[in-house]
């Protein structure tokens, strides 16, 4: 899953036939830009769109406990479950609580495919608003590179209804994780990630068509055992509003189980 860009050199006088004959002729070559680039690039383009408005910052705090495991023997059919509260105000008031089922099918060793349902309670200062959301998407895992990098891309579609309207909004998240381990360990690694999200139509209840926000984490994932993980580390999150725009700072603890 590349993007493939052919070089532009530039031509010579018209060589003749005994050139021709007697020199090797170069062939254009190959930019290989990495799914990685490409996203990151689409990210800036969002980040630009959305330049015009207010920003307003705030820090936060988010946890994440993830369980998975096995519903048959041969091991390609799954079961996920997520659940996140996440705290706003500098991580003194609750913001949202997440909890996200689903199941998955293994295609190979590399590509999955899921279907999950999402119920999120989000809090604010006119009461608690409750969306129920619907999802679907590709999970793949390409081979590492001559450095050791493993690079992941998840593609996600979403249908998203809430409360407080009547349509349904339809949403796609991007998102490219690279990890690496550190030099010398064999349980510590690098992780960074970054997801694009793009609204596809405006709603009643304040989805806007377009870019809707874009988080970019930072940190290291510790292998505790070979069935349980942990993550820690930096997420920017840059959200777009109609008047306002918010960034929020969030320090994410994320602790996945295998079973």
């Amino acid at each position: 899953m590349t993007v493939l860009l052919p070089s532009c050199t530039s031509r010579a006088a018209t060589p003749s036939k005994s050139q021709l004959t007697n020199a090797n002729i170069s062939k254009p070559k190959l930019t290989f830009v990495p799914l990685a680039t490409a996203t990151l690039m689409l990210s800036l383009l969002g980040y630009s769109a959305a330049s015009h408005a207010e920003v307003e910052e705030d820090g936060r705090f988010w946890l994440n406990l993830t369980m998975e495991g096995s519903l048959s023997q041969e091991h390609k059919l799954g079961w996920y479950m997520e659940l996140q509260p996440r705290f706003k105000e500098e991580g003194r008031e609750h913001d949202q609580t997440l909890i996200r089922p689903a199941i998955n099918y293994k295609l190979s060793d590399r590509a999955s495919i899921w279907l999950g349902y999402a119920d999120v309670r989000t809090h604010a200062a006119s009461g608690t608003n409750h969306e129920q959301r619907w999802w679907q998407q590709f999970l793949y895992t390409f081979p590492p590179t001559a450095s050791g990098i493993v690079l992941t891309s998840r593609t996600r579609f979403e249908q998203r209804n809430f409360d407080i309207g009547d349509d349904t909004g339809y949403r796609v998240r991007q998102l490219v994780r690279a990890i690496k381990k550190v030099n010398g360990s064999d349980s510590l690694s690098w992780l960074v990630w970054d997801e694009l999200f793009i609204s596809t139509r405006s709603t009643d209840w304040g989805a806007l068509s377009g870019f809707d926000q874009n988080r970019a984490f930072a940190g290291i994932a510790w292998q505790a055992a070979p069935n349980a993980r942990l993550e820690v580390g930096y997420v920017n999150q840059y959200v777009r509003g109609e008047n306002l725009d918010r960034m929020n700072h969030i320090l994410s603890t994320s602790l996945f189980l295998r079973f």
